[in-house]
């Protein structure tokens, strides 16, 4: 499979995704040789005549995650050069992506990404550079792939009693956990402070157990979505059930009965 050919796959890869992810994207174009890159500059490079600048614009509403770009020709002993810019604040051309390659070969191509967000919009410029071919003669597209926003990585919470008598059933509680940019699918429980997660409850985020006398550690790990994952840990300290304080229900209050003391008359 040839540059331009494995570059075309891969964005039509990216172009794979649940509807709910898409965003406006700038349109794809193909591009062809109006003629004018007649004359070889390896001797003059970047000098009229030796090339042919293709321009296109990303509106400020598009949301480019790339843009994957390749040129080809016929001849396998020709030699074109690829360059991608964009026109900065002065008019100039900021140099954004680049392929230039040697015979033999009929293509060249090259992928501009984004970093922390969307390509910038603005005017760009494909230049099509002939370094060493003997025909003007080459074709050419642009393939425009969604930006897709980095996983953000949830935030576990635990909530559990900070004690509780040995058999004495205690609700383990992740209720509170988050996933910004999306839901949590998994809680999965570290019962036995072992550092291992040991069971899995599923989408359920509260679990129910029972503890021997003891300091019990206990984590829960919560997966996103997107796969990524958070952990919460808590400690609850049992004791034995004679010792345990029973805990009042809640709304009721216990009073202490008083007695009366009697004086004696003498």
């Amino acid at each position: 499979m040839s540059r331009c050919a494995a570059i075309a796959a891969a964005a039509a890869a990216l172009l794979v995704l649940p509807a709910s992810a898409l965003a406006k994207t700038t349109a794809d174009f193909t591009f062809k040789s109006d003629g004018t890159a007649a004359t070889p500059g390896a001797v003059n490079f970047g000098q009229p005549g030796t090339y042919q600048d293709i321009p296109f614009t990303i509106a400020p509403d598009d949301a480019d995650g790339a843009v994957s770009i390749a040129i080809h020709w016929d001849n396998q002993f020709d030699d074109w050069d690829l360059y991608v810019y964009k026109k900065n604040s002065t008019g100039g051309l900021d140099q954004v992506g680049s392929s230039a390659g040697g015979p033999p070969s009929q293509d060249e191509a090259t992928v501009v990404t984004a970093t922390s967000g969307p390509l910038d919009p603005g005017s760009y410029v494909i230049r099509a550079q002939n370094y060493a071919a003997s025909s003007p003669n080459f074709t050419g597209f642009a393939k425009f792939s969604n930006f897709i926003p980095a996983n953000v990585i949830p935030t576990a919470s635990l909530a559990v009693p900070a004690t509780a008598a040995s058999g004495q059933p205690v609700t383990l509680d992740a209720s509170g956990s988050r996933d910004p940019d999306g839901r949590i699918v998994n809680y999965a429980w570290d019962l036995d402070g072992n550092g291992s997660i040991e069971t899995d409850g599923g989408a359920s985020a509260t679990l129910v157990r029972t503890f021997t006398t003891g300091v019990h550690h206990v984590t829960v790990r919560v997966t996103d979505d997107k796969g990524a994952r958070a952990y919460a840990n808590k400690t609850v300290t049992v004791g034995s059930s004679a010792s345990a304080k029973p805990t009042p229900a809640p709304g009721k209050k216990h009073f202490r009965k008083s007695r009366k003391k009697h004086r004696h008359r003498h």
